[in-house]
């Protein structure tokens, strides 16, 4: 196909103003508009040709056109179905082929998109707010076929996900990504930077599943672990002692007796545990219960 003849990438003003759309606040949808901030980003996941990249959300495809000459195998995962023609016409006929789905990333397999290349994946994306947690619990629960993610994400939310133990940010997700991941902050986007501007800044984070052992021998079964770490910071602020009472319903003083086995004081509050800490518990819980 002569790529030349391919219509050209607008910028998203250029598109509103053809289109007569706007953008859809249901979506959370803001564009990154600045070309040279959208190539630092691919840049960023370190792509060598031979990759299955699934890109979420690619929008008017700021990061789509970066990652078309540099992708092994390209999937585009879009949700509003004006966006997915848009990226159509634009990537269909192109040389590797191009994959678009039109539709919900939640309700994407990631494990079979992975089964499918034999490889794992790499994602990146521009997260709306309203699907931050939930994609990245989804990519938790098959971390087995995520090699690695670039993603744009509230600051807030990014700020959450690399927090260290102690710190207010400090969290559930916090906790579980650094079970399975290695996570950076790499660097602070203005709200300048997108139209139409959000009301908050942004970062961009690495999230790098090769940094930890998978399968994990000595790593609980992601539900479980999930579990404890979910009931410990439901009243972050109480002692562990009194967090992890809802797990003794049938065993009285039995956390307790976990704490003390691990040598765990259990006046510690729940944001003060390393991540190696809450498996240890989880898997001593286990043990003692078996």
């Amino acid at each position: 196909m002569n790529l030349s003849a391919l219509p050209e990438w607008l910028s998203p003003q250029q598109y509103f103003k053809q289109s007569g759309n706007r953008p859809r606040r249901r979506f959370g949808q803001n564009f990154l508009a600045q070309p040279q901030t959208a190539r630092r980003i691919v840049d960023c996941a370190r792509l060598t040709g031979a990759e299955t990249v699934i890109e979420v959300g690619p929008g008017l495809g700021a990061l789509t056109r970066h990652l078309l000459p540099q992708a092994g195998r390209l999937v585009l995962v879009e949700l509003d179905r004006d966006l997915a023609d848009y990226l159509r016409e634009r990537v269909i006929g192109r040389e590797p082929p191009v994959e678009l789905i039109t539709g919900d990333i939640l309700e994407v397999s990631l494990a079979a998109l992975a089964d499918r290349s034999a490889a794992r994946l790499v994602l990146l994306g521009n997260l709306p707010y309203n699907i931050s947690s939930p994609l990245l619990f989804k990519l938790l629960e098959a971390a087995a076929a995520i090699d690695r993610a670039v993603f744009m994400l509230q600051l807030e939310v990014a700020e959450r996900l690399t927090a260290q133990p102690g710190t207010k940010a400090y969290g559930i997700l916090s906790v579980l990504l650094n079970c399975y991941a290695e996570t950076r902050l790499l660097f602070r986007l203005g709200r300048n930077q997108f139209y139409p501007s959000p009301k908050v800044d942004s970062a961009v984070v690495s999230i790098d599943f090769t940094a930890r052992p998978n399968p994990d021998p000595a790593r609980p079964p992601f539900e479980v672990l999930r579990r404890l770490v979910s009931v410990a910071f439901s009243q972050r602020r109480k002692t562990l002692r009194n967090c992890l009472r809802p797990l003794d319903a049938d065993r009285p003083g039995f956390s307790g007796a976990v704490l003390e086995q691990l040598q765990i004081d259990p006046r510690r509050r729940p944001e003060t545990l390393t991540p190696n800490e809450f498996m240890a518990i989880t898997r001593a819980l286990g043990n003692l219960r078996d």
